[in-house]
């Protein structure tokens, strides 16, 4: 078991429009800022033949409130930054004794030729 940490991490409401172009045009709006108990960090790197692509998964531990009840609830309407890095919502668990959200988190960095 890893050592769990508390970090700052903004929270921010994910809005999807379409341009006159026809492209999928997505915007951020900062819901709020927090501290979120940090563990379970774990940076990928995969090699192929002529690329190499980084990934990453992590936990993040948020007190149970009505913005995260929301955010449980709409897991594809939010991202989360943490390290100036944009993490999308893989999944939730809410504890039992709903004092706690734990959201799985994951962020793709661009692909880059080796």
């Amino acid at each position: 078991m890893g050592i769990a940490r508390y970090e700052e991490a903004q929270v921010y409401t994910l809005g999807f429009t379409t341009s006159a172009y026809g492209d999928t045009v997505t915007t951020k709006t900062l819901k709020f800022q927090s501290k979120a108990e940090v563990k379970e960090v774990k940076n990928d790197v995969r090699i192929t033949e002529k690329y190499r692509v980084y990934a990453g998964v992590i936990n993040l531990t948020f007190n149970y409130t009505p913005y995260t009840r929301d955010m449980y609830d709409n897991q594809n309407l939010y991202s989360i930054v943490w390290r100036g890095h944009d993490w999308r919502i893989d999944s939730a668990m809410e504890s039992n004794d709903r004092m706690k959200v734990t959201f799985l988190c994951y962020h793709n960095d661009p692909s880059t030729q080796v």
